[in-house]
């Protein structure tokens, strides 16, 4: 529908703080939308609560991800897209909040003009309201003439609720990758830059991002499964980046963030025989990494070490770390 914004978003026991979001989505001055809630598998009273807003707002769909999708927010946000009706998506987390202007100020700027693929906006972190420590995030980037470089190593990041997407350009594209616990956003968010949008980025802030929350995934960011997820967004950026020309620094960045996500994958698996398969499936990808420019070939001997002795000892940190190629110019977003 021409106008129509679909604003998904995945919860997971979320009830007590749910209705903060959707009353701020109620309370929006463009109301053009269709609000699309996924339920990842809640077992408070999210159902009575879901139930309650969409019998009194037929602007809200209550869904429950289908048992054939796996668990998780990438898959809720990915079937959220697939029934969606909009022209424009807005993909949203559970424990966020809307400024009233957050949908109206966007979708302006797409209607104006109609080139552009997404127009996003800034947003600010709170932890007890948004009337009282609310901060703005600001990337250091936010005009990019190389998004790539600028995303990987200036400061250019995006906030899942920040972009507001025209439709047409995420059609027939792989979205929320729903194999990954950690830097999926990360993720999504490089391969669109990869295809080399056009964007503009406001400087309003219109959303609040809540501070202090778990995730959907509980726990996540120690596990082998979450650390595994980072080093497969970096594989997916290097194979971005090896059929582009002139990304030597580039790919040794990346280099750079592999071998020590290599060591720590290890570090996560205490017996051998779990090394050992982590060796057949990981360590030819860190021989590619080494490989790819001239600078990194010289490293070889040593990353072959690295390799045999973790492999076998679980030791060798300085034979994966190389900060001489850490040319990020702020601290990682990604």
């Amino acid at each position: 529908m021409k106008g129509l914004i679909s604003i998904i978003i995945p919860t997971f026991n979320r009830a007590q703080i749910l209705p903060e979001t959707l009353d701020s989505i109620l309370s929006q001055s463009y109301e053009m939308w269709e609000c699309i809630v996924v339920d990842d598998g809640s077992t408070d009273n999210t159902d009575d609560l879901l139930n309650t807003y969409a019998k009194s707002d037929s602007r809200f769909q209550y869904i429950k991800r289908p048992k054939d999708k796996p668990k998780g927010a990438n898959a809720c946000r990915n079937y959220g897209f697939e029934i969606s009706k909009g022209d424009f998506i807005n993909w949203f987390d559970s424990d966020d909040i809307m400024h009233p202007e957050f949908l109206q100020t966007r979708i302006s700027k797409l209607i104006e003009e109609d080139s552009l693929d997404f127009c996003a906006c800034l947003g600010r972190k709170f932890v007890k309201g948004i009337e009282v420590d609310a901060l703005t995030i600001k990337p250091h980037v936010l005009i990019s003439n190389n998004y790539l470089e600028d995303y990987l190593l200036n400061g250019l990041f995006f906030y899942t609720p920040a972009p507001l997407w025209r439709k047409r350009f995420l059609l027939g594209k792989e979205l929320f990758d729903e194999t990954m616990q950690r830097a999926q956003e990360s993720d999504f968010h490089f391969r669109m830059l990869s295809l080399n949008p056009n964007y503009l980025y406001l400087e309003d802030a219109l959303f609040y991002v809540r501070v202090g929350q778990e995730s959907i995934t509980k726990g996540a960011d120690k596990s082998f499964l979450a650390q595994n997820s980072v080093f497969k967004y970096f594989n997916t950026v290097f194979n971005v980046l090896k059929n582009k020309k002139d990304e030597n620094r580039l790919m040794e960045y990346v280099f750079y963030r592999q071998a020590v996500n290599y060591y720590n994958l290890n570090l996560l698996k205490p017996n051998f025989f779990e090394r050992l398969k982590l060796f057949f499936s990981h360590s030819h990808y860190l021989v590619g990494y080494t490989l790819s420019t001239k600078k990194l070939k010289n490293h070889i001997v040593k990353i072959i070490l690295g390799i045999g002795l973790i492999l076998f000892f679980k030791k060798g940190y300085d034979l994966f770390y190389y900060p001489q190629y850490n040319y990020r110019t702020t601290p990682s977003a990604n």
